[in-house]
Parts: C-alpha cells; structure tokens; sequence
C-alpha cells in the first residue's frame, strides 16, 4: 500500500508548467482599489525587472507583493475580474486612449506602471 501512496503522490507533484499564449504574460489582480487604482503581479513570464516593482508594499496595510506594478490603463481590464484572479495579458501602449469612468481618490499603487491588453 505504501508504494501506492508515494506513487499518488509523486504524480501529483509532477504537473507540467502551464503554457503561455504567444506574447503574452500571466498576471494575478493582487490589489483592486479605489477608482480602479489596481496592482498587477507576474506571475508567469519575464518583463524586464527595471519597469516592475520587485517588491513592493502596500503603506496602508503592510502586504508585500513581487513583480508588481500600477495598471496605467485600468479601462483595459474587465470589470469582472476580482481580487486574486489570474489572467493573461501583453503589454499594449495603445490601449492608453481607452476610456472609462475614474475618479480621482486615492489609493497606493507602485511607483512604476504598465499599460495592457487582456489575451485572448
């Protein structure tokens, strides 16, 4: 019964890596403040380190978060998605001319920021 068990889970350790679609990153919805001030984490892929926050923390309630950066075009991201969703996404300096309604309360997000698309 023992080498059942060690086999179940070996197994189960050994999932493969999740495939990327081409051109594209997978981030997690980390933070979903006020008037769509939203923190994005890699999660999978590599973007240069110098535009990402390698670690950054939240001044109003002490969370760390890795790879993290400030979503520049929150217009880009589906109301739908929630706090600690996953999601593919690219970087897309077009989608800087969306539109939709903000406001301008405050709500910490890193320093640095990214426009996106979500992938299809």
């Amino acid at each position: 019964m023992k080498p059942l068990l060690l086999f179940c889970l070996l197994l189960g350790a050994c999932k493969s890596q999740e495939v990327l679609p081409d051109n594209c990153y997978k981030g997690r919805l980390s933070l979903k403040g006020i008037c769509n001030n939203y923190v994005i984490e890699l999660v999978q892929g590599s973007i240069d380190t110098s535009k990402l926050e390698v670690k950054w923390k939240n001044p109003d309630t002490g969370k760390n978060y890795t790879n993290a950066f400030a979503l520049s075009n929150p217009c880009a991201l589906p109301v739908s998605l929630k706090e600690g969703d996953e999601f593919f996404f690219k970087l897309d300096s077009t989608q800087l001319t969306a539109e939709c309604v903000t406001c301008k309360a405050y709500s910490p997000t890193p320093r640095k920021s990214l426009p996106i698309s979500i992938c299809p």
